[in-house]
């Protein structure tokens, strides 16, 4: 079932390209946030400080003495560019989840519905509709995953100190011990991270292919995650492949850096198609996602209108 869902999402993400053209504009428009958002403060900030070098050399010295004395001159300033960069983190992770409403949507809509054919009309109108719900949705599981961290760091801590105090360093065997427990602990944090990750993904997915809410698509999930524990097994493979081709992609473009006459113009050519190709493996992830949560869960329209 894992290839053929692999296999079914690749094609409907082919059926869907215009997908990561979006995705593309979405990097763009990131790119440009920075100098609206980071870069005009700055600029804002050197010219109201009428900066030079000869004031740098004169201000470094004080700084140095009385850094107080300049954060409270400057206090406003510095409120300035930290608002400025708190607006430009919310922009970008409102874009983010915008653009992936708009996505899911239309890849939930064109796996269901064989006859549905991407526009940006219906793209936008996915996007409005699934908004907000996504957005509930990640804030809820954004700050639950402190919670969780905390409580794993402060527990595997307790766990790993016990292990040393209790094994000693009497022996060679005793220092193993509590290495081997150290190091589980850390496996063990890692693997439970990998698993909340995994339920994260699938409370997304069941959001925008059951429609729910907030708490409904979680329970959903994890009844979905409960009957099939496989799909632990299929998210953790798209992951690897994703990292993995990404590398791959990466270690390809190192032997046409090496020539320093040719090395900008290749770095920006590898940058765009790297732009391309990891937007491209991002929307075949997702579709494979929506594939197998679809099949997994006898989705009835999938079964009446979808069949490859």
């Amino acid at each position: 079932m894992m290839r053929e869902c692999i296999k079914e999402g690749f094609n409907l993400a082919n059926n869907n390209l215009q997908l990561v053209l979006i995705r593309i504009v979405q990097s763009v428009i990131n790119v440009t946030a920075i100098f609206v958002f980071i870069g005009m403060p700055v600029l804002v900030a050197v010219a109201y400080l009428g900066f030079d070098l000869t004031h740098a050399r004169d201000t470094l010295p004080y700084l140095m003495e009385d850094p107080f004395g300049i954060l409270s001159k400057y206090i406003g300033l510095i409120f300035f560019a930290g608002l400025s960069f708190f607006v430009y983190l919310v922009f970008i992770f409102a874009l983010f989840l915008y653009v992936l409403s708009g996505t899911l949507g239309t890849l939930k809509n064109s796996a269901v519905n064989v006859q549905f054919r991407f526009s940006l009309s219906s793209f936008f109108k996915e996007a409005n509709r699934n908004f907000f719900r996504i957005f509930r949705l990640g804030l809820l599981l954004f700050f639950t995953f402190p919670m969780i961290f905390i409580s794993l760091v402060v527990t595997g801590g307790i766990v790993a100190g016990a292990g040393w105090i209790v094994a000693g360093t009497d022996s060679a065997l005793e220092v193993f011990f509590s290495s081997f427990v150290s190091l589980s602990v850390m496996i063990l944090i890692m693997m439970i991270f990998l698993a909340y990750f995994i339920f994260a993904v699938y409370s997304v997915t069941a959001s925008f292919i059951d429609g729910g809410g907030v708490m409904d698509s979680i329970r959903r999930s994890y009844y979905f995650l409960k009957q099939k524990p496989a799909a632990f097994l299929f998210c953790a493979v798209l992951i690897i492949g994703f990292i993995a081709l990404n590398l791959v992609f990466f270690l390809l473009r190192i032997p046409f850096t090496i020539d320093s006459v040719m090395a900008p113009i290749v770095n920006i050519l590898f940058s765009l198609m790297n732009a391309v190709f990891h937007a491209y493996l991002a929307i075949v992830v997702w579709s494979s996602l929506i594939i197998y949560y679809v099949k997994g869960t006898n989705y009835p329209v999938y079964s009446a209108t979808y069949e490859i």
